[in-house]
């Protein structure tokens, strides 16, 4: 059982003892691990999303309508009908990450169908979703979204109506679950069963290695497995996008999440054509 996983499951039972728990010193082993995982420190943008009624076309936001020009073809899904934004950043609107956008609109569209526009054999086909990055906003917006509202949308998207972002930066520690894990910390170091049920469940150490929620950069969760590991093709991509499930206002599935990858060679070019975007749920 890996550290991570052990307190996801532990925390919330050993803070329940209360004084009864009596607290041992870590092993010489558990620190060396500690120090590995802060040395995999990097930052990332941390996403707070919260429903909202009205926004700007060129909010950033989770859902609702996204700046579109009216001159140019609106996106539709392999059986030609309009996809739906997941998500559209403004990065005017977000703190700056060294390598992505410091400008311009990066949106997110999903087809409306039960695996929300995701092909597993290959996630980076672009039929049933598609990410679109506009540098500037100097075009004439589309205001009609008519279209859009022929049919029913919120049940096949994983987001429901539409959500403000607020963003801070932050710095991010990988996880068990990220593909980078093996490479940056050695798990012959991670701590006995018995270490682990006398470990503090108040250390901040525990907090900081939280991958979940929403966020750009930084090291990824997931439910299940990473999708670049063992994929030489993905080899070195790095995190786009990550949303998580959130209540009744966000829900992958059962639960899950969902990630998009790009090559930092391809992100340092805006060029979002060929993107890994995958999800998954317990």
């Amino acid at each position: 059982m890996k550290w991570f996983d052990f307190f996801r499951k532990k925390k919330a039972v050993v803070q329940g003892k209360g004084d009864a728990t009596k607290h041992k010193a870590l092993s010489p082993e558990t620190v060396a691990y500690r120090l590995q995982v802060r040395a995999s420190a990097m930052p990332c943008v941390r996403i707070e999303a919260t429903p909202a009624d009205h926004l700007f076309l060129f909010d950033s936001k989770f859902g609702g309508l996204p700046y579109w020009p009216a001159a140019k073809r609106y996106p539709t899904d392999g059986n030609g009908k309009p996809m739906a934004l997941l998500a559209q950043l403004n990065f005017s609107q977000i703190p700056a990450l060294a390598g992505y956008p410091d400008k311009g609109l990066l949106q997110f569209y999903l087809a409306d169908h039960d695996l929300y526009g995701v092909n597993f054999d290959k996630p980076t086909d672009q039929t049933n979703f598609r990410v679109v990055y506009f540098e500037d906003t100097l075009q004439t917006p589309l205001e009609d979204f008519r279209f859009l509202t022929a049919t029913p949308r919120e049940s096949a998207l994983p987001v429901e109506g539409q959500m403000q972002l607020q963003f801070s930066l932050q710095t991010n520690y990988v996880g068990s679950e990220d593909v980078r894990y093996n490479k940056l910390v050695n798990e012959d170091l991670l701590a006995t069963d018995a270490e682990l049920e006398a470990a503090d469940p108040s250390d901040a150490f525990l907090d900081e290695i939280d991958n979940g929620g929403h966020k750009i950069g930084g090291y990824a969760f997931f439910t299940q497995w990473d999708p670049r590991e063992g994929e030489e093709e993905y080899e070195g991509w790095i995190l786009l996008l990550q949303i998580d499930s959130q209540f009744n206002e966000i829900l992958w599935g059962d639960m899950g999440v969902g990630n998009f990858f790009i090559h930092p060679d391809a992100l340092a070019r805006r060029d979002f054509s060929n993107v890994l975007y995958y999800w998954d749920c317990t």
